[in-house]
């Protein structure tokens, strides 16, 4: 079971090392992501990722002020346990589309600047990269706007919105 979990902390962190994170960072991420319960105090986490102290530390800083992981404490016990914080994490991920319409506004000003260069074959990849990033401009109003009546009517109906 243990080595079973290793494999699976190891596949996933793999995954948010490619968004970013530290290969520490990715993998107390995922170690959080997939424990039941869904929260382990430090020294679990330190102990199953063989990291140091400091680490371990770090990356949980790291994760907390990203909103990825916040801690609770319980009664009687000094220690915090920690988890990923699901409605934070979220709410960091919409956010992160906002860089949609200054990076739009950007290539708009860079394809407009490039306009007189003989790169053309260049130019026309700036120019898809740009088309791209406005066609998400323009859909993710759309598209959250659906997700959120979605969650809506699954509330109402009295499921648990997806």
């Amino acid at each position: 079971m243990i080595k079973d979990i290793k494999l699976r902390v190891e596949e996933i962190g793999k995954f948010f090392e490619s968004t970013g994170l530290t290969p520490v960072e990715a993998r107390t991420f995922a170690l959080l992501l997939l424990s039941d319960p869904p929260e382990l105090d430090f020294f679990a986490i330190q102990e199953f990722l063989g990291a140091s102290k400091s680490t371990i530390s770090n990356a949980l800083k790291r994760l907390m002020n990203e909103g990825r992981v916040d801690y609770t404490t319980k009664p009687g016990d000094r220690k915090r346990y920690f988890r990923v914080s699901s409605q934070k994490w979220l709410e960091q991920i919409q956010d992160s589309f906002t860089t949609i319409t200054p990076f739009v506004a950007t290539m708009k000003k860079v394809v407009d600047l490039r306009k007189d260069t003989e790169d053309e074959a260049f130019n026309a990849d700036l120019r898809r990269i740009q088309d791209y990033f406005l066609h998400l401009e323009q859909e993710l109003p759309r598209i959250r706007a659906e997700w959120e009546q979605r969650r809506a009517a699954a509330a109402a109906a009295g499921r648990s919105p997806a």
